[in-house]
């Protein structure tokens, strides 16, 4: 079995052709994902969402929808699933592949994990065009990529352990931020007492 088998696989929309040129009515305003909201950690990071004004209304398979996954289409490869609410909505630039997973046929959280796995990996550094880090894959790689047919309930659970996974280094990233960041005004709290001799 191949990943097209299970799944419906695109590429995004190309945000240049879409925005509005200075002649041209804005009609339509567009959360627009760009390559630093794909969070090496497997998340989106929304603080980096940018907009892309149109005239033209956009289709609804470039948005993000809930179970989608993502994957960069340049180093570092970077694969998300749409796992909650508020990552939904947003439009998908043509920087990333989109997997529709069928889920009559496989759990999206399996693929996940299989798009992730270090022989995937491997298999997308030996199909990229161009060199080093402005290597990138086409999207068409995803459409043959083997997929090991397991029974649907423990594809479920190897899917839900990715996913537990991922919550909890997002989590720990978190968490390690926040630490950074009160340190830093620890730090520059007692300097400051230190210069004035307190």
């Amino acid at each position: 079995m191949i990943l097209e088998d299970v799944a419906a696989i695109r590429t995004g929309v190309v945000a240049t052709r879409k925005k509005v040129s200075e002649k041209e009515p804005v009609i339509h305003k567009y959360k627009l994902l760009n390559l630093k909201c794909a969070s090496a950690a497997g998340y989106l990071d929304l603080q980096y969402i940018e907009e892309l004004p149109t005239t033209d209304p956009l289709k609804p398979e470039y948005f993000t929808q809930m179970g989608d996954i993502l994957v960069r289409l340049s180093t570092p490869y970077t694969t998300i699933m749409i796992t909650r609410e508020d990552w939904c909505g947003y439009l998908i630039p043509s920087h990333f592949a989109i997997i529709r997973v069928d889920e009559n046929k496989a759990a999206p959280e399996y693929v996940l994990w299989l798009l992730k796995r270090e022989s995937t990996m491997q298999k997308i550094l030996q199909n990229i065009s161009g060199s080093g880090i402005f290597g990138t894959i086409n999207s068409k790689f995803f459409n043959s990529l083997p997929i090991q047919d397991l029974p649907i309930q423990k594809q479920q659970i190897i899917g839900q352990m990715q996913i537990l996974s991922e919550k909890e280094q997002e989590l720990l990233y978190n968490l390690a931020f926040q630490k950074e960041m009160y340190n830093k005004a620890l730090i520059e709290k007692i300097y400051d007492s230190a210069k004035k001799g307190d």
